[in-house]
């Protein structure tokens, strides 16, 4: 499978049989750039919550990685992490009594 780009991505989220190709690609990454938690929470954001085993295992490396990334010592919350968390927590990704004062 050749990599995915976040073009590729915006638009694979529109057709749920893309769904296994987003959660390869998203499992398959090392490490993640804020603008890559941005793609990862629009895709959430996105899917249908019906096709679960995709959708749940996308939330839970969102989950990981923003508490990964928070969790770091001096973490910088620029404005691209911050409207990831926002999303996060409109989404129910996150728990917004946890997050929403990041």
């Amino acid at each position: 499978m050749r990599e995915m780009t976040d073009m590729d991505i915006r638009e694979a989220v529109k057709n749920k049989e893309k769904y296994g190709e987003i959660a390869e690609y998203f499992k398959a990454k090392n490490s993640f750039s804020t603008e890559d938690l941005v793609l990862l929470i629009d895709a959430i954001e996105q899917m249908s919550p019906q096709i679960y085993e995709h959708y749940r295992a996308l939330q839970d490396i969102f989950r990981r990685e923003i508490k990964a990334v928070l969790g770091q010592e001096g973490a910088d919350m620029n404005a691209a992490l911050k409207l990831a968390v926002s999303k996060g927590c409109a989404t129910g990704t996150l728990l917004a009594e946890k997050y929403a004062q990041q």
